[in-house]
């Protein structure tokens, strides 16, 4: 392997992947990208006294404790910015719908979280 080969190695094998086992995506544009969905809990991180245990005065709003992330390739989403909107083309109840991004997280090694956060317009049909 040359110089660059295991980049370029790298980038054909996301590439592949991301193409065969990505969760479908539609942005505004109305381009469809794949990538890895997610929508992992995290109240652990919002904070509260010893152990990490919450304590708030009052009820926690599930979209407030829930990231739901797409990880996709960065040259896919290469003019996607904060503010963006994109449809998750999954069933309601797996996540899926209409999401703003509100951060994006680039690994530095060719993939970026779209941290999503929910529309003010999200609804459960997926169009």
């Amino acid at each position: 392997m040359g110089a660059g080969g295991f980049r370029e190695l790298a980038i054909r094998m996301d590439a592949l992947l991301v193409d065969r086992l990505g969760d479908p995506a539609t942005l505004a544009d109305g381009r469809s990208i794949k990538g890895a969905f997610a929508s992992p809990f995290v109240g652990a991180e919002i904070g509260g006294g010893k152990g990490g245990s919450v304590r708030l005065g009052s009820a926690i709003n599930a979209d407030a404790v829930l990231e739901p992330t797409l990880t996709v390739r960065v040259v896919d989403v290469s003019d996607v910015k904060k503010g963006d909107f994109l449809t998750i083309e999954l069933p309601a109840s797996e996540g899926g719908g209409r999401y703003k991004v509100s951060r994006l997280k680039p690994d530095g090694a060719g993939m970026v979280d779209l941290v999503l956060g929910v529309s003010n317009e999200r609804t459960d049909n997926i169009t």
